[in-house]
C-alpha cells in the first residue's frame, strides 16, 4: 500500500511539474508574441512621424493651386509641423513617464490619424495648416512614447537591440520614401498624401489591448520649467526656419533666436534649483547620454541637410521631375531598411562601440567620395554616395537609441529618450537653414552639393573622435 502511495504521489508532482513548465513556456510566449507587436506599432507609428516630414514638399504646388495661400501660409503649412514636433517633445516625454508610455503612444496615435483626417478634407489653406500643427502635437506625443515601450518590452539587452534596429527601420526609410510616395499620389490628388495615414493608424489602434501596460511615475510639473523648455525650443527653431526665408541678418530671425536662447538658458538654470526638474540635469553628466546627443545632432543636421541639398540639385541643375528625384534615394532607404533588420545582430556580436564608430566611418567614406566624382555630379553616384551614407547611419542609430536607454535609470526612459530625439529634430532644421544658406553663397548647386558633402564629413570625423575620446577615458 505505501509502495502504490509513493508512486501515485510521484505521479502528482510530476504531473505538477509539467504543468508548472508548460504555465511557463505559455508565459513566455505571450511575452514574446506581445514584444514583437510592440516593436510592430511603435515602427510603423515612427515611419509615419518621420514620412510627414518629407511627403508634403511635393505637393506643395498642387495644394497651393487648390486652395491658394500665399508663401507665408505655405512655409507654415510645411514648417508647422516640424515646430510643433520638436518643440513639444520635452514636455511629451514627461507626459509618457508620468501617465505611462502606453497611454500617451496611443493617444498621440489616434490624434495623428484624426489629424490626418482633418487634413484630407481640408477646404482652405488655413484648415491644412491647423491639420498639419495637429500632427506635429501627435508626433512629439508618439515619438518619446514608441522609444520607451520598446524599452519597457525588451528588458534583455540583445532583444532590446534587435527591436530598435526594426524601430529605427521605419525612421530610415521615412525620409526616402515620403517624397517617393509624395510622387506618386500627388497627381491622383493632394489630399492622399494624408489620406493614407489613418488606415495604418487604425492598425496600430487595433492591436492597443495586445500591448502590455506601462508603469507610471508620480512626477511633479513645474509650469515655469514647461513654459520656458515651450517658448525656447519653439523659438529657437522657428528663427532657424526662419533663416531660410528671411535670411540671417533679418530682425524677425535675430528676435527669435536671442529668445530661443535666452529661454533655454533660464531653464538650464531652473532645472538646476528645482526638486523634481523636468529634465534631470544628472542626465548630462552620463558619457553614453552625453555621445547619444551630440553624434545624434551631428548625424541628423548632416542628413537633413544633405537631403535638402541633393532634392534642389536634382530638380534644379540636373532638371529631374519631383518623382525621379524621389526615386534617386529609394537605393539608400532599401540600405537602411536592411542594415537596421540586421543591426541589432551587430551590436549584440561587436558591441556599441564598434557599430557606431563603423557606422560614423562609413558615412564619412559615402560623403567623401561622390566629391572625388568630376562635375556635375551625375544622379547615381548620389544614390550610391546616399546608400554608403545610409548603412552607416542605421548602424549608428540604433546603437546609440540602444545607449541612451542602458544610460538611464528606466523610469527616466520617457525623458531620456525625449532630450534625445530633441536634440535630432533641432538638429535637423538647424541643418537645412545652414545647408541652405552655404546654397546661396555658391556659384553652382553642383559646387553647394560638394561643399556640404566634405562639411558632412568634416563633422562626421569630429563626431567620431569625440566619441572614441569619451570611452577611451571612461
Amino acid at each position: 500500500m505505501t509502495s502504490i502511495n509513493e508512486s501515485a504521489i510521484f505521479d502528482l508532482a510530476c504531473e505538477d511539474d509539467g504543468t508548472e513548465r508548460e504555465t511557463r513556456r505559455a508565459l513566455h510566449r505571450a511575452v514574446r508574441y506581445s514584444a514583437g507587436l510592440t516593436t510592430f506599432v511603435t515602427s510603423q507609428a515612427f515611419f509615419l512621424t518621420g514620412m510627414d516630414t518629407m511627403i508634403v514638399n511635393v505637393a506643395l504646388p498642387t495644394i497651393t493651386a487648390d486652395l491658394g495661400g500665399d508663401m507665408a501660409l505655405q512655409q507654415w503649412m510645411i514648417d508647422g509641423y516640424t515646430l510643433l514636433f520638436a518643440s513639444l517633445l520635452l514636455l511629451a516625454g514627461s507626459l509618457s513617464d508620468k501617465f505611462g508610455a502606453k497611454r500617451m503612444f496611443f493617444f498621440g496615435t489616434a490624434l495623428f490619424g484624426a489629424a490626418s483626417l482633418l487634413s484630407t478634407f481640408a477646404w482652405t489653406m488655413l484648415v491644412l495648416i491647423v491639420g498639419r500643427c495637429l500632427m506635429g502635437v501627435a508626433a512629439a506625443l508618439i515619438l518619446p512614447a514608441s522609444m520607451a515601450l520598446i524599452n519597457e518590452a525588451n528588458p534583455d539587452p540583445r532583444r532590446r537591440a534587435f527591436a530598435l534596429g526594426l524601430w529605427g527601420a521605419g525612421s530610415a526609410s521615412a525620409s526616402a520614401f515620403g517624397p517617393l510616395f509624395g510622387g506618386l499620389l500627388t497627381p491622383i490628388h493632394w489630399s492622399l498624401i494624408f489620406a493614407v495615414n489613418v488606415p495604418f493608424c487604425l492598425i496600430v489602434l487595433a492591436l492597443a489591448p495586445k500591448v502590455a501596460p506601462s508603469p507610471t511615475r508620480a512626477i511633479s510639473f513645474g509650469r515655469i520649467g514647461q513654459t520656458l523648455a515651450l517658448i525656447g525650443l519653439a523659438a529657437l527653431v522657428a528663427g532657424v526656419i526662419e533663416i531660410g526665408s528671411l535670411g540671417i541678418s533679418s530682425p524677425v530671425t535675430i528676435a527669435l533666436l536671442a529668445v530661443g536662447l535666452a529661454a533655454l538658458v533660464l531653464f538650464v538654470l531652473a532645472q538646476a534649483k528645482v526638486r523634481h526638474p523636468m529634465v534631470p540635469l544628472s542626465l548630462f553628466r552620463n558619457d553614453g547620454m552625453r555621445i547619444s546627443l551630440i553624434v545624434g545632432f551631428i548625424m541628423i543636421f548632416n542628413w537633413f541637410g544633405m537631403v535638402f541639398i541633393s532634392t534642389l540639385f536634382l530638380q534644379g541643375e540636373q532638371g529631374m521631375s519631383p518623382f525621379a528625384a524621389g526615386l534617386v534615394f529609394v537605393p539608400s532607404a532599401v540600405v537602411m531598411v536592411l542594415t537596421n533588420v540586421f543591426s541589432g545582430q551587430v551590436i549584440n556580436a561587436m558591441g556599441t562601440r564598434f557599430a557606431v564608430s563603423l557606422g560614423l566611418i562609413a558615412m564619412a567614406v559615402g560623403f567623401l567620395a561622390a566629391v572625388l566624382v568630376p562635375a556635375p555630379m551625375p544622379a547615381w553616384v548620389i544614390a550610391a554616395a546616399l546608400s554608403v551614407v545610409g548603412l552607416g547611419g542605421a548602424l549608428v542609430t540604433p546603437a546609440l537609441s540602444g545607449l541612451v536607454l542602458v544610460s538611464v535609470d528606466q523610469r527616466q526612459a520617457g525623458i531620456a529618450s525625449a532630450v534625445f530625439n530633441t536634440f535630432r529634430q533641432v538638429g535637423g532644421a538647424i541643418g537645412v537653414a545652414v545647408f541652405g544658406v552655404v546654397a546661396t553663397f555658391m556659384s553652382s548647386l553642383d559646387g553647394s552639393l560638394r561643399a556640404v558633402f566634405i562639411a558632412a564629413a568634416v563633422l562626421l570625423v569630429i563626431s567620431f573622435a569625440y566619441a572614441r575620446l569619451r570611452w577611451c577615458e571612461r
